[in-house]
């Protein structure tokens, strides 16, 4: 992934992840499916992982020294993913604070390296 970045100073970590995974499978197979890949640095990440992860969808979330949050909603069945999907719609409404991300209930977090690895507690 250094290599990837590197060339380029104009690319920001989010999008430098996204494109070492492209050329590195065994990266990408370290994030779940339809993960959304937002800079750390971004003044709207709070309110694009807060949708993303209010419409179901996991978050990773990359700082410019590489290292990482993924964010992974609960996978809701039944009453919880209605009330889930009904407070994603509420939120198109709602501006927010910059930097902040409002998680699902029962999120799970993760921090990891700047290789896509756990940190272990």
């Amino acid at each position: 992934m250094a290599g990837v970045m590197s060339h380029d100073p104009n690319i920001d970590s989010a999008t430098g992840r996204v494109l070492a995974g492209i050329d590195d499978e065994e990266l990408a197979a370290r994030y779940p499916n339809r993960a959304h890949f937002i800079s750390a640095d971004n003044p709207h990440q709070g309110e694009m992982a807060t949708r993303a992860l209010f419409d179901g969808d996991p978050v990773v979330i990359v700082y410019p020294d590489g290292h990482e949050l993924l964010v992974q909603p609960e996978q809701a069945h039944g009453f919880a993913r209605w009330s889930r999907v009904a407070a994603a719609v509420l939120l198109r409404f709602r501006r927010f604070d910059q930097g902040t991300v409002q998680l699902p209930p029962r999120a799970h977090l993760e921090a990891r390296d700047s290789g896509g690895h756990p940190i272990a507690a």
